[in-house]
């Protein structure tokens, strides 16, 4: 499709370029007029997708980055035109490799200071950890001269994690380890039983300390 249409603006450049000798060798303004006719739909055309490819802004939100296998990803994204004059159309291509997840979409005749937004939503078939984006925009004039592009290197990732099963009716097993009950019974260790406080004498016990 690219190669078609730089094809088509190469056609173009070497017609006006034909009438602009055709012009010159036999001085009739037809071929002038022709030439200039070409000349202008080229001009205009190039700037035509220059200003539809710039003065865009996309922002991308993802409803959660840690999800499960069987459970839905949904993302929003929202398009922009922050100048007066309206775009086209532009496409917006996404490069996620996500399973299943496809968000790319095109938007036409975004007028200005108009924004236009979208919502997918793809239920995860595979864990693991997964890329989202990068985004390309792609655009070009009404004859499809000048297609343009201009990448959106940002990335972000998510993570999914594998199905998970409720488990019923599942025995625990009983422990054998000791511990867990109050023991009542007397200690192997003679108890402090304070009835005064006196200094330190030779030979006393460190339970007398």
């Amino acid at each position: 499709m690219l190669n078609q249409l730089k094809q088509r603006r190469t056609a173009v450049f070497v017609l006006a370029l034909l009438a602009l000798v055709g012009g010159l060798t036999t001085g009739r303004d037809i071929f002038f007029n022709l030439a200039y006719m070409l000349g202008l739909l080229l001009i205009l055309s190039f700037f035509w997708a220059w200003i539809n490819l710039n003065w865009v802004h996309l922002a991308r939100a993802t409803r959660v980055r840690r999800t499960q296998v069987g459970r839905p990803l949904e993302e929003r994204f929202t398009i922009r035109n922050t100048s007066i004059i309206p775009k086209l159309w532009l496409e917006i291509r996404d490069f996620s490799n996500v399973p299943g997840h496809k968000t790319s979409y095109v938007v036409n005749n975004l007028g200005p200071k108009r924004s236009f937004t979208w919502r997918t939503i793809t239920i995860c078939r595979e864990r693991g950890r997964y890329q989202l984006g990068p985004i390309q925009l792609r655009t070009s004039d009404p004859f499809g001269l000048f297609p343009m592009q201009r990448d959106l290197t940002p990335t972000s990732n998510v993570v999914i994690y594998p199905i998970t099963f409720d488990i019923y009716q599942f025995a625990l097993p009983i422990g054998v380890l000791p511990g867990g009950d109050a023991l009542r019974r007397r200690t192997h260790y003679v108890t402090t039983n304070a009835a005064g406080v006196r200094d330190y004498a030779p030979g006393d016990s460190f339970s007398r300390i």
